[in-house]
């Protein structure tokens, strides 16, 4: 027997009425996206489940055909007769919004505010919070997983495979296809591909000249817990120090974007971007 999905109020999520049009919706949507980041609230556990909860609903409250099967069903359920149904999961609609153009607009839009916030934002925040955070259930791991999970590799089990993140078994994944360079590329699961094509375009994703790099390491630990690192670096012939919030939860090889901090040049600044590396985690043995 089907089991039947659970009943969220997707506009209660999002503190509108049920008869808020699209202006309303996105609105409320980027003040809460806002409010709700992760690295806004470092010390709430389930902040990521929450951020991913209120894009679910604003992908379907703004999604016209999705919109009018959740009202039919949304009606039904509270009038408490069950002849409709809403069976879109969450991965679902997530692919589905992100290929779209009025995702690409909202996305590009929060992504320059989570920069301006210092947050973690572009294709390696988004991806490891949609796609690559701990997903709840063997059967929804194994649905974003492309080809049987024995080709993942790295001899893994099942048992380990549950509450494990994608982001983890993508690097898994990596490493055994380096040890196989003649092997054939798989595809790349869709979801993802389609999160990269959002930000493609982005003009954060670019980098102008006048932009600089910086690279930093840290700790596994401070990576889990967050930090702040004071930097010093050349620019423009005098050195210029930083103290640089990292968030919790940080990735390896994420990248954070310091605004008008990298080179100048007839009265305009660049960015300073920053590189954040991960030391290993290494337990040593007494």
């Amino acid at each position: 027997m089907a089991r039947i999905k659970e009943f969220k109020d997707y506009y209660k999520i999002l503190n509108i009425s049920d008869s808020a049009n699209q202006e309303e919706i996105k609105k409320s949507f980027r003040k809460l996206a806002l409010e709700l980041h992760p690295d806004h609230n470092p010390n709430d556990p389930r902040s990521e489940e929450i951020f991913k909860e209120i894009t679910e609903a604003y992908g379907v409250l703004s999604d016209t055909k999705k919109k009018l099967e959740y009202d039919r069903f949304r009606d039904d359920h509270l009038a408490g007769r069950s002849s409709s149904r809403f069976q879109y999961t969450q991965e679902d609609i997530f692919s589905s919004m992100f290929q779209g153009k009025n995702a690409s607009d909202m996305f590009e839009e929060l992504n320059r505010e989570f920069s301006r916030s210092g947050f973690r934002s572009g294709n390696n925040f988004f991806e490891t919070v949609f796609f690559g955070g701990a997903v709840g259930g063997l059967g929804r791991i194994l649905r974003m997983v492309p080809g049987p999970i024995g080709r993942i590799g790295m001899g893994i089990k099942l048992a380990q495979v549950v509450g494990t993140s994608l982001y983890a078994l993508h690097k898994m994944k990596k490493a055994k296809d380096a040890a196989n360079p003649n092997k054939k590329p798989k595809p790349d699961n869709p979801l993802v591909r389609n999160l990269k094509g959002v930000f493609e375009n982005s003009t954060l994703d670019k980098q102008s000249l006048l932009d600089m790099d910086f690279a930093i390491s840290i700790p596994h630990i401070e990576a889990i817990n967050g930090t702040h690192k004071k930097i010093s670096y050349q620019v423009d012939g005098t050195t210029e120090q930083l103290i640089v919030r990292i968030p919790p939860n940080f990735p390896s090889e994420g990248k954070l974007r310091i605004r008008n901090k990298g080179r100048t040049k007839n009265n305009k600044r660049g960015d300073l971007i920053i590189s954040v590396n991960i030391e290993p985690n290494i337990t040593r043995n007494n």
